[in-house]
């Protein structure tokens, strides 16, 4: 492993155990097996590890939305939910990053910020496609934002983990029925 692969993947699991706070240079440098010089030569500081690791959450986020398959585009933005809700239980860390709140903690970089644009536009393509005639750029975006706001509140709750289950069934799978009705009524009346 080269040594700015060692660095984000330290940085990663530091983010993974310990959150934002415990990422500094030094503790990234110790667990990397490197000097604090050495992570300078291959970043702009914390924040150039913040964005790097950032941009790759985002990008693979992102690969796994655009692998969405169906038949119809209905069943492409159902496949894109539940790919979405899969990537947030085994990429924990990296979906926090992406969407959890870092105020505070961070400023991103241009380049962030497009690769975070990059992966909301995904969605909202394909949820785009869903109704019969081609909606307006503002309608497109409405209609994919109300998918993210489905899938990310599901996320969010059980995230918190304090909720009831009372009906016994899987989360995941309220998840999915939601945005089945959803996807449904987005084909059926626009």
């Amino acid at each position: 492993m080269h040594n700015k692969e060692r660095i984000l993947h330290s940085a990663s699991e530091i983010f993974i155990s310990d959150g934002f706070d415990a990422l500094s240079v030094r503790n990234i440098a110790q667990k990397a097996g490197l000097s604090t010089i050495g992570i300078y030569s291959h970043f702009k500081g914390k924040q150039g590890i913040i964005d790097a690791l950032f941009i790759d959450a985002c990008e693979k986020l992102y690969q796994a939305i655009d692998a969405a398959q169906g038949n119809t585009s209905s069943d492409k933005v159902i496949d894109a939910c539940e790919r979405i809700v899969l990537f947030s239980k085994h990429h924990r860390a990296h979906y926090q990053l992406i969407f959890g709140n870092t105020e505070g903690h961070t400023t991103l970089s241009d380049e962030a910020s497009q690769a975070f644009q990059k992966l909301e536009n995904s969605l909202i393509t394909l949820t785009a496609a869903i109704p019969k005639r081609t909606p307006s750029e503002s309608k497109a975006y409405s209609l994919g934002s109300q998918i993210w706001a489905l899938v990310h509140g599901f996320i969010s709750l059980n995230s918190i983990q304090k909720l009831p289950d009372s009906a016994g069934s899987d989360w995941s799978e309220k998840a999915a029925q939601a945005v089945r009705l959803h996807v449904y009524a987005i084909a059926a009346t626009q």
